[in-house]
């Protein structure tokens, strides 16, 4: 129970990253160069400084190098919050488990199962109509 909580709460920093992320980009700022002060100010932890890179940067692949963790075994965990706070006595509302349950999804759909979970950062964007389509081409420029 303690690890679902853990990773609904990691995953919801990711979203959130993801979605100030694009607002900040689609109003001219440098979405690395936000992340940085963020994760060098007041988001100073292991959390927005590892996701945080990953969403600033679009790296969402994982090897050796970048172990991170299967955008579908983040969908996976969701569904098991969604599907644990449903059967808690009484019923626990889980609103923003919903939300990345759907964005886990459509992340899934669009072929980005094996990326990390960070991934999701690539759809947010899309929403908010930017171009990652050469990211998504070549998800390893290094």
């Amino acid at each position: 129970m303690v690890k679902l909580c853990g990773n609904f709460m990691i995953a919801s920093a990711i979203e959130s990253i993801g979605e100030s992320l694009a607002l900040a980009e689609n109003n001219g700022l440098d979405r690395e160069q936000v992340m940085k002060m963020f994760r060098e100010t007041i988001f100073n932890c292991l959390i927005y400084k590892g996701y945080g890179n990953r969403v600033a940067s679009r790296k969402h692949f994982q090897d050796v190098e970048h172990p991170g963790f299967a955008l579908e075994l983040g969908l996976k965990d969701i569904a098991l919050v969604l599907e644990t706070a449903s059967k808690s006595s009484p019923q626990v509302p889980m609103p923003l488990a919903s939300l990345l349950a759907n964005r886990l999804t459509a992340s899934k759909n669009l072929g980005r199962a094996d990326q990390d979970w960070s991934a999701i950062g690539l759809h947010i964007s899309e929403e908010a109509g930017v171009d990652v389509s050469e990211i998504v081409k070549n998800p390893r420029p290094e």
